[in-house]
Order: C-alpha cells, then structure tokens, then sequence
C-alpha cells in the first residue's frame, strides 16, 4: 500500500506510525511536512529512523509528486490539503486532551475532500484514541459511527518502557543538541498557549518562572522549557522566556518551530509540568511523575487565547469548564492549584519518580484502547483491511 502523510506537525501519532510504516515489507511512505531540513537536523532521526520520503508540504512541486506517488490514503493531523490528493482519507488527531474543539470549519472541507462524513463514507476514518474519545467523536463531533475506529495511539509504541519498538535512548548520542547537561535529571515544562501566561494566574509571570528555575536548579536538575511556535505568543513574552533561560546553565528554552520534535524531551525528562497540554498524554505512557497546573485554581476571571488569522486574541470566559471535555481531576499524575503547591510537587517528582505509575496506568486503561506496544501493528492491519 502505499501512503501520504500530509503532517502540519510530524510528531507523535503520525511520527510514529510513518515511520513504523515505512519498516514494513510492501508498504510505501511518503511524508509532506513544513521544513523537512530543520526535522532531519533534530536528534529523533539518530533514534527513530524512517525509511520512506520526505517532501517539503509547501513547495510548488509538492501536489504533483504526491499525484505522481498516487496514494491509496492520505492521512492528516489537524489540517488538510486543498486538493484531493487520494481516493481514501484517514484523520489521526494532534493529541487527546482535556480541551473541546470545534471541527465545524474541517466538516465542510472534509465534504469537499471526500463527500458527507456525517454518514458511513467508504472513502473516510477518523481514528479514535479509545472508546471514550470514539464517542466523543461520534456525538460532539457528528462522525457517523462506522467512520470512527478506536485504534489507541501509535506513539504509545515508543513511550511504554520495554516496548517492543520503544527506542533505546543513548544520551551520548543527542548530548550536542543540548545546551544543559544531561546528566542532570530534567524537569520538562510544556504549557500550552491557550490559557495565557502559563502562571500569570497565580501572580507576577516573570518571577514565578523564575522562582521555578530556581528551585529546580537547588535540586540539581535542570529545566527545559518547550514552548509552542514563536508566533503564538506576545513578543515581550518570547523575549521574558528567552531572558530567564541565558540566566541559567540548567534552563533551556526551545521553541516548536524551531524544534519541531519533542520525542527526545519526553525520553530525556524525568518529571512534567504542564498546564493540560495533550503533551501530558503522551508522558503518561512513560510512567513518570507529571504535574498539572489548573488554570482556573485561583480567583479571578479565566481567560482562553486562540489565533485567527494570524493576531493572537484572548477571551474572557464565562464558565470555563465549557470548553473541557474531560474534568480537571480526570488525569494521571500530581494536580496542583497553588505555586506552592507546584513546587512541592516538583520536589515529589524527582524524589519519587513512581509517584504517579498507578495513576498514569489507570488514565491510560480508561482512555486509550490497548497501550500495549502493539498499536502501530494494529493500525497497519486496520489500515491494510480498509483499503484493501
């Protein structure tokens, strides 16, 4: 069979399933993403190599090299081609998450793409994370039921200690991409941009990350700060982030334009803190301790910040639990609602690195069908059924 990926982000789920792809005897693999150079030059590719072909997605000459390739599916992230670039089209979502999202704007481009998708559609499959994430999907989303499969998640493959396809990190090996010494454990920071400032509600931004940059650092460890495209932020707060990492050896800042893989960071770090990015997801599958600040855990009002149209916009919102489909209390590690608190859950983390095992097991078990190092293989199968 032979396989597009039209990637806006060439990681996680998508990652991993191309690249398994791409190992497997009579299958072909062609990848669209932005910058292929800048992914090549990311230290993934020492540590999961991938075998099929990489194309620049906005290059000219890139519509007609995947006609000239002749896809039998073409699978995408969060967004789509203009054009129909394949007969079949198979939607792996960017994360699982806690956030509702609205696909009111991707409907109407699916129908274009591939006809209704609201009714069975032989052409179309969106796959699920888990049962509970398929009826999400089928009852929020508006999918017909036989178009959505709960096949779990590709990228667990590589996350789940002792897996069968989970890569042995040799840390010699990605050492020069690093700026910290890895021989340091690393707290991994991975906000997402929705909620603003990632602690403005609990105070002055700029000193509480400092704060934090202190304490990790009076641990011994290090603080690596992966922060979303430089775009999605205010320029004084790009400029606050990159000021607190040249004040500290053991604080690096990467940006995900810059940096597009986040593989190795989640291998590399021995605890996260997010404030409910679907990156927390993905690190549930290693085990290890994650931290969740609750954006809406102090007093005053709750605010969302989204893109349109390239100007950054923030809304106050009325009932914040509006645009959560799963509860604040609905995860797999440490929750906190205080800086405090955050920080004594750091020190537990790196104290403890099995604080959260049965936690993160038991979110996983409700939400993720069969994390059991065979996902890639069962999606191959799914994959190869449908088509065929």
């Amino acid at each position: 069979m032979r396989i597009c990926f039209w990637s806006t982000s060439f990681q996680a789920d998508n990652q991993a399933l191309a690249s398994y792809l791409s190992t497997q005897t009579g299958a072909q693999v062609l990848v669209a993403l932005d910058d292929p150079d800048r992914y090549l030059q990311e230290p993934v590719t020492r540590l999961l190599p991938f075998g099929g072909t990489l194309l620049d997605r906005q290059a000219p000459d890139t519509l007609d090299a995947i006609a000239a390739f002749a896809p039998d599916c073409l699978i995408v992230d969060n967004h789509l081609p203009k054009r129909r670039l394949a007969q079949r089209l198979y939607v792996l979502w960017h994360g699982y998450g806690w956030r509702v999202d609205d696909l009111s704007t991707m409907k109407k481009e699916l129908r274009k793409l591939v006809g209704n998708v609201e009714l069975a559609n032989r052409d179309f499959r969106w796959q699920a994370f888990g049962e509970r994430d398929r009826a999400y999907r089928i009852e929020h989303s508006g999918f017909a039921p036989e178009n959505v499969l709960a096949l779990g998640s590709a990228y667990s493959d590589l996350l789940l200690p002792g897996a069968p396809l989970a890569p042995h990190l040799d840390v010699s090996a990605v050492r020069a991409h690093y700026r910290i010494d890895l021989a340091r454990p690393t707290v991994l920071l991975g906000m997402t941009w929705h909620h603003g400032g990632a602690l403005a509600h609990w105070g002055d931004d700029a000193e509480l990350h400092q704060k934090l940059a202190e304490h990790v650092g009076g641990l011994g460890a290090n603080l690596l700060i992966r922060m979303h495209d430089r775009h999605r932020y205010e320029r004084l707060e790009v400029q606050r982030m990159e000021a607190l990492a040249s004040r500290h050896a053991h604080v690096q800042l990467k940006f995900k334009n810059d940096h597009p893989d986040s593989l190795i960071d989640l291998l590399l770090s021995s605890v996260l803190i997010s404030n409910y990015s679907s990156l927390l997801n993905a690190f549930y599958y290693t085990r290890k301790p994650s931290i969740h600040i609750d954006p809406m855990a102090h007093d005053g009002p709750n605010y969302r910040r989204d893109l349109r149209w390239g100007t950054l916009r923030t809304k106050k919102l009325q009932d914040p639990l509006a645009s959560w489909k799963l509860l604040p209390d609905d995860i797999g590690g440490l929750r906190v609602g205080s800086f405090s608190e955050l920080l004594a859950a750091v020190s537990q983390g790196l104290s403890d690195p099995a604080c959260c095992d049965a936690a993160a097991r038991a979110f996983t078990e409700r939400h993720i069908t069969l994390a059991d190092g065979g996902s890639c293989e069962r999606i191959s199968r799914a994959l190869g059924s449908w088509l065929a």
